[in-house]
């Protein structure tokens, strides 16, 4: 018998919104993004468009081969939103504040892709305290 797990893959991303005049890195600059995560960064390079910083994805196809695949996927995930945790705890405290201080806007989009209807997503504490220190929405859509 095969168990389908309804999440297939998921992505979290740091956004940043700029509006009309693209902003470039300044997004990243002020939250003073280490050179090892530039690859993971894409910077706004047209008008409305948000730079936008992958925090961590995962793929239940990189699990498959693991003994217990659906266990494997829940703990990378796990490991990855107490990694973004610690990640945004440790940006500059003024950071968001300045972003924001300019008529801009941040949030936090957790992307994934669904193969039945249910999704089963565990937000970690450390997480949303996170991301309320940041004061930064979570915006979840699956299938887009």
């Amino acid at each position: 018998m095969s168990i389908e797990m309804g999440l297939r893959w998921v992505r979290v991303s740091l956004r940043g919104h700029g509006g009309e005049t693209p902003s470039g890195g300044a997004f990243f600059d002020l939250l003073a993004l280490e050179p090892e995560r530039a690859a993971q960064a894409r910077p706004s390079v047209s008008a409305w468009q948000s730079a936008n910083l992958e925090l961590f994805s995962v793929d239940m196809a990189d699990v498959q081969s693991h003994p217990e695949p659906f266990e494997e996927f829940a703990t990378r995930v796990e490991r990855g939103f107490l990694d973004a945790a610690v990640w945004l705890s440790a940006r500059p405290e003024d950071g968001f504040v300045r972003w924001r201080g300019q008529g801009r806007k941040a949030d936090i989009f957790i992307g994934g892709w669904l193969a039945n209807e249910q999704l089963d997503l565990v937000l970690p504490a450390p997480f949303l305290l996170a991301c309320g220190r940041a004061e930064l929405p979570i915006q979840i859509c699956t299938n887009d």
